[in-house]
C-alpha cells in the first residue's frame, strides 16, 4: 500500500534536467516529506515481505500438492500395471481356455463322484441283502437246532 504523497512538486521537479532547481524545501515541510517517504518505504518493505512469505507458502503448498499428486499417479500406474497382464490374458482368450479346462476337470471329477455314489448305493443294497440273508440263515439254523434238540430230549425222557 502506498502512503499518500503530500507534496507532488517533489516528483514534478525532476524532468530529467540536471540543472533543475534543487532548492531545499523549508525545514518543516522537508521533515514531513521525509517522514512520509520513510513511512511509504516501510509500508512497501512490509508489503514486499508479506508477498514473499505468501509466495513461499504458496510454493510450499503447491510443491506438497504436486508431490501428493505424483505419488497418487505412481500408485495408479502400479494398479494399471498389475491389471495389464490379467486383461491381456482375458483379451487373448487364455482365461476362457483355462476356464474350459477347469470345467472339463470338474466334469470328470463329478462323473467319478457320481459313479462312486452309484457303487456305494449298490454295495449298501448288497450289504442289506446279505444281512437279511444272514438273519434268515441264523433263524433257520436256530429252528433246526431247536428241532434237533427236541427229538433228542423226547428220546431221553422215555
Amino acid at each position: 500500500m502506498l502512503a499518500p504523497l503530500e507534496n507532488r512538486t517533489l516528483l514534478e521537479r525532476d524532468d530529467g534536467d540536471p540543472q533543475a532547481d534543487l532548492s531545499p524545501l523549508p525545514g518543516d515541510k522537508a521533515d514531513r516529506c521525509a517522514a512520509a517517504l520513510e513511512s511509504e518505504i516501510a509500508a512497501l518493505r512490509s508489503a514486499l515481505r508479506q508477498a514473499r512469505r505468501t509466495q513461499r507458502r504458496s510454493a510450499t503448498i503447491s510443491a506438497r500438492k504436486s508431490i501428493a499428486q505424483l505419488n497418487e499417479i505412481n500408485a495408479l500406474k502400479a494398479v494399471v500395471a498389475a491389471q495389464r497382464q490379467p486383461l491381456a490374458d482375458f483379451e487373448s482368450g487364455q482365461v476362457m481356455i483355462e476356464l474350459g479346462r477347469q470345467l472339463q476337470q470338474l466334469s470328470a471329477s463329478n462323473n467319478d463322484l457320481h459313479r462312486a455314489a452309484q457303487r456305494v448305493w449298490q454295495l449298501e443294497k448288497t450289504i442289506r441283502a446279505a444281512h437279511a440273508e444272514c438273519a434268515r440263515l441264523a433263524d433257520e439254523r436256530d429252528n433246526l437246532a431247536q428241532h434237533l434238540r427236541c427229538p433228542l430230549a423226547n428220546s431221553l425222557q422215555f
